[in-house]
């Protein structure tokens, strides 16, 4: 029989013990919990998957990298902001997001937006600095590497590195007339050169020179360009040239030049055959000179 004195000894003694059955369960679930958190955080154990959308540049190993992890994925491990804060960080990204799609296993989705590059120029060394729309530097190469973006030539870039933004004027003034061309039409052109008069020379890749007058005087050139450009489109003109210096384009055709050459050398044979006749002339003036000396002898 518990007596009067003993009851509150005895709720005390089962509120301790209660309040360390509390304590060592707790002690248990963190435990348990800072096991699993190494346990899934451990560089072997695989939970999930990273898929890169809009661009080859980044391999998924690289993607791993940027978070100081290595193969195989393991969401616990990445960082998205880390991952964020390097993709933003590299010249060649315009714009870079990520986001997790729900459900088992979970994927981290990276979409990647590229810059593109629009023009190649030649530096001061002789390798070529790639630009993007803006004049920023994507890369310096020692040769074209892409085929599709055209080169400017007549022009050189002194202390260029990546990363830079390109200032001179000549540049942004050819940069200017290329973007105000219909994709279709820029993807032919193939080279631009600024001549020695200061003046910018266009190469189709199918072979003529565009003759485009000044580089200060630009401005209003890529619209009759294309306004010339979509006549001749998909017409089969074998031009020499085409000149769209002044407000009246002329296009010279091959067979202009070839009609020209005919006439050239019709022309040429004839004053060779009259040549020949003042010669044939001569002689026989001077044989009868020579006739008329000898009778008087």
């Amino acid at each position: 029989m518990v007596t009067m004195e003993e009851r509150p000894r005895e709720r005390r003694r089962r509120r301790h013990t209660h309040r360390l059955r509390k304590f060592v369960l707790l002690l248990v679930v963190l435990l348990a919990f800072a096991g699993a958190y190494h346990y899934v955080h451990r560089p072997g154990f695989a939970f999930g998957s990273v898929q890169i959308h809009g661009t080859n540049l980044f391999t998924q190993e690289q993607i791993l990298r940027m978070c100081d992890a290595e193969p195989p994925v393991n969401l616990f491990r990445l960082s998205k902001s880390r991952i964020l804060k390097a993709l933003r960080g590299d010249v060649r990204v315009a714009k870079a997001e990520a986001y997790y799609n729900v459900g088992f296993p979970p994927v981290l989705n990276i979409y990647v937006n590229e810059r593109v590059p629009v023009l190649y120029v030649q530096t001061g060394y002789g390798d070529y600095a790639k630009l993007d729309a803006s004049g920023l530097v994507l890369d310096i190469t020692d040769g074209i590497k892409d085929a599709s973006v055209p080169r400017l030539t007549g022009v050189r870039l002194a202390n260029i590195f990546i990363g830079d933004t390109i200032e001179t004027d000549d540049v942004k003034e050819v940069m200017k007339f290329l973007l105000k061309l219909s994709p279709e039409a820029r993807q032919q052109v193939a080279e631009l050169t600024i001549d020695g008069n200061h003046k910018l020379v266009l190469r189709m890749d199918y072979g003529f020179p565009v003759m485009l007058g000044p580089v200060n005087e630009l401005a209003g050139k890529a619209d009759l360009f294309m306004t010339v450009y979509n006549e001749m489109k998909g017409k089969n003109i074998q031009a020499l040239y085409m000149d769209l210096e002044y407000s009246k384009p002329y296009v010279r055709l091959k067979s202009d030049a070839i009609e020209q050459q005919k006439i050239a050398a019709q022309q040429k044979q004839q004053q060779e055959q009259r040549a020949q006749q003042e010669k044939r002339r001569q002689q026989a003036v001077q044989k009868q000179k020579q006739e008329q000396q000898t009778k008087k002898q």
